[in-house]
């Protein structure tokens, strides 16, 4: 991922107000000083897991793997037909698919990072230093993210055509606006997710110290990418534009469509095409997209993306989508 950020844009509780609120190119000194701060911030971020969080702790029999407004049906008459074993069991193999999703995430974020690395070609320097922090905070997440599915007791939820096409695709997505985008939209939704489990008391308490932890690591990384972001969509013609904004809109209905896990509702025993008929026709899938892309979308829209009618047809399944861009002012969106 190719970082523009200059060091006057490094955090509000570092740096001066922009006052032209439009991201400027800075010079290779000030990305290394950008870099540096970040490194030194992180040093007060770390931490260890597995003494973190007591593993061998049985899971609880009353908690509630995932919180109920997450669970892709919902406030459907299905949800409140099934019996409690069986809500319980969907909504364990629906965060075990989740967190599989915060596994490819992460993953594909580290190999954008270890690409960037590569191009600059400046492994010695604090923009270098800042990316394999990155790509280590990142690797000790995907750990954690393994062993809470373990706890569960499932398996990785198999994602075979995602895998490929991650695999295959992920090094070949444009250097620049355009893996700025695909890298802040993996960021926002995993955020979204470990902000929403870290803060609800009524889920196990192994999913609520995962997420605490997970969300106290990336502050700074999520920070650096919306930066990142900001710095990337500086004066982009209308055709880049327009393209960014088409393949940005197709990846995200692609990420829309894995929220959902056939298999996870034939696995609970019910039936799939009547569950996902009643997934996308619950009183809560609206709220639910917004709470994985919202961030995402005011940002990008903010600084020009989805302004034409294609990709603003492929992102219209957000409610957020239909909000006024205006309304959302650059770098002010930080959940």
């Amino acid at each position: 991922m190719t970082s523009n950020i200059g060091i006057d844009r490094v955090g509000a509780a570092d740096a001066a107000p922009d006052t032209d609120r439009r991201p400027r190119r800075r010079s290779i000194a000030d990305r290394e000083r950008a870099a540096q701060r970040f490194l030194i911030a992180t040093v007060d971020q770390r931490f260890d897991a597995d003494l973190d969080i007591d593993w061998s702790a049985a899971p609880s029999e009353t908690a509630a793997w995932l919180p109920e407004h997450l669970v892709s049906v919902s406030g459907t008459r299905l949800w409140e037909r099934m019996p409690a074993p069986k809500r319980a069991e969907l909504a364990r193999r629906e965060l075990v698919n989740l967190l599989t999703l915060c596994v490819f995430a992460n993953t594909s974020q580290s190999m954008l990072e270890f690409r960037r690395i590569g191009e600059d070609q400046t492994l010695a320097d604090d923009t270098a230093r800042w990316g394999f922090a990155t790509i280590n905070i990142r690797t000790t997440n995907t750990a954690m993210f393994g062993r809470l599915i373990t706890v569960t007791g499932l398996l990785p939820h198999p994602h075979p055509r995602l895998a490929w096409l991650l695999e295959r695709y992920t090094l070949l997505i444009p250097a620049g606006a355009m893996t700025a985008s695909i890298y802040l939209m993996a960021e926002s939704c995993t955020r979204a997710l470990v902000t929403t489990l870290a803060a609800d008391r009524s889920v196990q308490p192994h999913v609520r110290q995962v997420a605490a932890l997970h969300e106290r690591s990336i502050r700074r990384l999520s920070e650096f990418a919306r930066l990142d972001f900001e710095a990337s969509m500086d004066r982009k013609g209308p055709l880049r534009t327009f393209f960014y904004s088409v393949v940005s809109g197709l990846v995200l209905r692609m990420v829309a469509r894995t929220l959902i896990a056939p298999e996870a509702y034939r696995e609970t025993g019910l039936m799939v095409r009547r569950s996902q008929w009643a997934a996308r026709r619950s009183n809560r899938r609206g709220a639910r997209l917004d709470l994985f892309f919202a961030d995402y979308l005011d940002l990008a829209r903010a600084h020009g993306l989805f302004g034409d009618a294609l990709s603003r047809r492929l992102v219209r399944i957000v409610p957020a989508a239909s909000r006024r861009p205006e309304s959302v002012l650059p770098g002010s969106v930080d959940r």
